[in-house]
């Protein structure tokens, strides 16, 4: 699918991954770019940064675990120019407390976005494009294979949004709405200084020593290749170095 022209709605498009995204779709040609994030004043600036390069940019201040917030702002969206593209790209790490310490409330929490908000916004995204085509991409993480990683609460719901988005895939017979993910491995935003809470967290600081952390840029190149590969069908591409294009090609 080629990206000229197209509405892309991003969710977690505040900062990091979600913004490059915004950045480099309107850099390709995209029409409109509907942008989601709980974070009003990021996502001002994303909006900002989208406009600068000729895009229209929509923004709407939505927590996705909000599910009635969060069909409104597809609703919406959708009503500005069909949506081409859904990017789930919201996400949250355990913070304060990691599991099993973490309060009740926070699991469900983090559950309702990293894994619900997903299942909702592709169930959106499918009945608004089946027929016509488009495509629902989804951000998974390396940590969901693993077994050692120390947030448990994040892997295993990027685990579950793994298995979702490969299961998924079988809608494209029917639909014609592919469904397909990025599974990124270290990524320097803003998600890290959230690890302890308001705080880079110390069990973070052997994983940053031993890796390097990529740009947003690497991910949002591996989003833009899942948009426009039409047989990225229910596959996940791991985004684990700033050259893995050409670790790829080579």
């Amino acid at each position: 699918m080629e990206i000229s022209g197209i509405h892309a709605l991003i969710t977690g498009a505040g900062s990091g991954i979600g913004r490059e995204t915004a950045i480099q779709l309107a850099r390709r040609g995209a029409a409109v770019l509907s942008l989601i994030d709980v974070n009003a004043a990021g996502l001002a600036e994303s909006v900002a940064l989208v406009a600068a390069e000729g895009a229209k940019a929509r923004a709407t201040t939505c927590d996705v675990s909000d599910i009635a917030a969060l069909v409104r702002a597809f609703e919406e969206a959708a009503a500005v120019q069909p949506i081409d593209l859904l990017f789930n790209n919201a996400g949250v790490v355990s913070g304060a407390h990691l599991y099993p310490e973490a309060e009740p409330a926070r699991i469900e929490k983090l559950l309702a976005i990293n894994v619900g908000a997903v299942i909702i916004g592709t169930q959106l995204a499918v009945a608004h494009m089946s027929g016509r085509g488009g495509v629902v991409i989804n951000t998974v993480s390396t940590s969901c294979t693993n077994a050692g990683f120390r947030d448990i609460l994040y892997s295993s719901s990027k685990a579950a949004v793994a298995q979702f988005t490969r299961a998924s895939g079988q809608l494209h017979e029917r639909t014609g709405v592919r469904i397909c993910g990025v599974s990124p491995g270290l990524v320097d935003t803003p998600i890290l200084d959230t690890t302890a809470g308001d705080r880079r967290a110390e069990w973070m600081t052997p994983i940053l020593a031993s890796h390097r952390a990529m740009p947003p840029l690497a991910i949002a190149e591996g989003v833009i290749r899942q948009f426009e590969d039409d047989g990225a069908v229910g596959t996940i591409i791991d985004v684990v170095s700033e050259d893995w294009f050409a670790s790829r090609a080579a």
